[in-house]
């Protein structure tokens, strides 16, 4: 009877675990562009935070806003953007996610190129920082030109290039988000 009750157990957290696992979408460049809208290379210029409700839930949640000053690698048109994404400290409140950045990936004055798209349910948020931390990549400065920083296999933004090469790459994927409509 034990076993039976340690299977079953056994059985349930995989399940879980599982379930938990398939949540987590690998994104390479070409998904990403084919999910957002906008990919802003730029500076931080503004970190704050809210409380909002999302659909499924009244209970609000905090949500960190990022304001970035720079350029949409998508039209080429200079742009100030605010996106958010769940979590972070508002008024004595933490509220934390998996899917947050890093501090250090956010502080204003950082450089990055962070990709985003429109949301609908997320109550006072209309824009959020897409993939979370696997939506914003920093840049910076080397003898050979600027370069951001990948994150690895599965990212957007596997390995560290330049941004010409982000760049083209950006301009091939819209390109085939294009012909797929």
């Amino acid at each position: 009877m034990k076993l039976s009750r340690l299977l079953v157990s056994f059985v349930a957290v995989l399940a879980i675990v599982g379930t938990a696992v398939a949540c987590i979408e690998a994104l390479d460049l070409n998904k990403m562009v084919s999910k957002t809208d906008a990919c802003i290379r730029g500076t931080i210029t503004n970190v704050r935070t809210d409380l909002s409700t999302v659909n499924d839930t009244t209970q609000p949640r905090v949500f960190t806003f990022v304001t970035i000053e720079g350029k949409d690698l998508y039209t080429g048109k200079n742009e100030t953007m605010e996106m958010a994404f769940m979590g972070g400290t508002h008024q004595g409140v933490t509220q934390t996610f998996t899917t947050m950045p890093a501090v250090a990936d956010y502080r204003v004055g950082n450089k990055v190129v962070a990709f985003s798209s429109t949301v609908q349910g997320w109550g006072a948020v209309d824009r959020c920082l897409f993939a979370g931390y696997g939506g914003i990549y920093r840049e910076i400065a080397t003898p050979n030109g600027d370069l951001v920083l990948g994150r690895g296999k599965d990212f957007a933004i596997e390995n560290n290039m330049t941004i010409a090469d982000l760049k083209v790459g950006i301009s091939k994927a819209l390109k085939a988000k294009q012909g797929n409509k």
